[in-house]
Parts: C-alpha cells; structure tokens; sequence
C-alpha cells in the first residue's frame, strides 16, 4: 500500500517517463482501487490541505481548475500547485505533483535593468517539486483518490519540508545567514544574489559578491571573465542558464565591481 499511494524517482528521467504514463501500473496496484480515476480527487486533496493549513495563514484558489494554496507575508508570495497528470488512462487512481512556488515582490524591480524584455521580468525566486526537499532529493507522484491516508501523508511531508522552507523566507536574518552559507535549497548562487539585492540592497549585494561568489574557485574566475566581456562590448549581459554569465550581468547593472 505505501507504493500505491506514492511513487518516488531520484533520477529525473525516471520520473518523467513514469508522469507520462509509459510505465504501466503493476496489477497488484490495481486491485486495490475502484474503477475510474476520480478526477474530484484533485479539489479534493487541495480542500484537506488547505483546511489543515488554515491556521498557517494559507488560502485555497484555484487557477483554471487547477487547486492552489497560497501565503503571502509582505513581499513574499508563497504557493503550493497540485497538478494532476494530463496522461491518466485507465488507472483507478488520479497521480498528481505538488510543486512549490515562491516569489518576492521586489525581485521583478531588481530585474529591470538587466532583463529582456523588461517588461517581462519575473518576481519568481524558486520553483520545484516538493520531493526536492527531502534528502535526498527526489520527485514524488502522490496517487489520491484511494484513501484518506494518501493525504494524511501528503500533508506530513508539505509540514515537515516545504512550511520550514516557507518560512526561511520570511525571516530576513535567517535568510541572509543561510544565503552566505549557501544553505537555501532551490537556489543556484545567481539566484541568491538577486534575492540578497531584492532584500537588502545593491550595497549588501556587493558584499555577498565579494564573500561568496568572487572567492569561491569554481565561479570567481569566470564570473571576472564574462564581466570583463560584458564591459569590452559596452552591452547588457543577457540572462541565461549559465549562473556565472548571469552574475555577471547583474554585475554589470549594478556595478557591483
């Protein structure tokens, strides 16, 4: 019963193949459910949540059918997305993910001078599965539906993982001191920095560019490079998956070196 109520995978294209539907459900699994995936289940899973994380100061939306529990404390946007699986078929259980989104009001400002377009730019901090929390890190499916159990469980792990982390965020001297010793889960360093901005100011910035990025060997030297590139050409750094590049970009609008 504890494989039937959740899948985890430590390896992303494991996962993916599983959300998919490529690997069929074991007919041990099946005899444990009634026919027909509910899809009822999903509004169901996010109205257990919600009730059971009303005292934490959560409300229940929901975003084109889609549950969503959300806190805010000032600039901070805290969400929890149920999404079910879009490949269901004939399984007699509805799998869903839980994803985790928070967002800083104040990011979206920091962004604009180095954002293209800045019309577009995102207060997004982080995004990830709650199975990223857990060590190790992993992906869960959650198949709801079959009992109340699946929730029991689901609730334990959003209040053991995803509420701590939750509230690193709106504890501005935890936060800092977990920034500095690179302890935030869900952050690559760039995005640290943007955070420490967004929080603290550019001069803050500057100091946790010098403390923890410049030193550090393995993203220092090429930070020092790209911003050496960005200023021989006199143009904007641009914003992508290459978090040393991205460091430098903000550097540069900055002039935090």
């Amino acid at each position: 019963m504890d494989f039937a109520r959740r899948r985890l995978f430590y390896q992303k294209q494991d996962f993916q193949l599983a959300w998919e539907g490529v690997r069929p459900v074991p007919r041990l699994i099946q005899g444990f459910r009634k026919a027909g995936a509910p899809r009822e289940a999903l509004t169901e899973a996010g109205h257990f949540l919600a009730g059971a994380l009303v005292h934490e100061r959560f409300r229940i939306f929901k975003n084109g059918g889609i549950p969503l529990l959300e806190r805010r404390s000032g600039p901070i946007i805290e969400e929890i997305v149920l999404r079910a699986s879009p490949y269901v078929q004939d399984e007699p259980f509805l799998p869903i993910r839980v994803y985790l989104h928070l967002s800083h009001s104040r990011l979206r400002d920091v962004r604009l001078r180095y954002w293209r377009p800045a019309s577009r730019a995102p207060g997004l901090v982080a995004a990830m599965d709650l199975g990223q929390l857990e060590l190790p890190p992993c992906y869960v499916i959650w198949n709801v539906g079959m009992d109340y159990e699946v929730l029991v469980e689901l609730l334990e792990w959003v209040r053991r993982l995803a509420l701590p982390w939750f509230d690193l965020f709106e504890d501005s001297g935890l936060l800092r001191r977990n920034l500095y010793a690179g302890l935030v889960s869900g952050l690559d360093i760039d995005r640290a920095l943007e955070v420490i901005i967004a929080e603290f100011g550019p001069a803050e910035g500057a100091h946790f560019l010098r403390e923890c990025v410049i030193s550090n060997p393995h993203v220092g030297p090429r930070v020092m490079e790209s911003v050496k590139r960005i200023r021989a050409s006199d143009e904007v750094g641009v914003i992508g998956s290459d978090p040393a590049r991205n460091i430098a970009a903000i550097c540069h609008a900055y002039s935090l070196l």
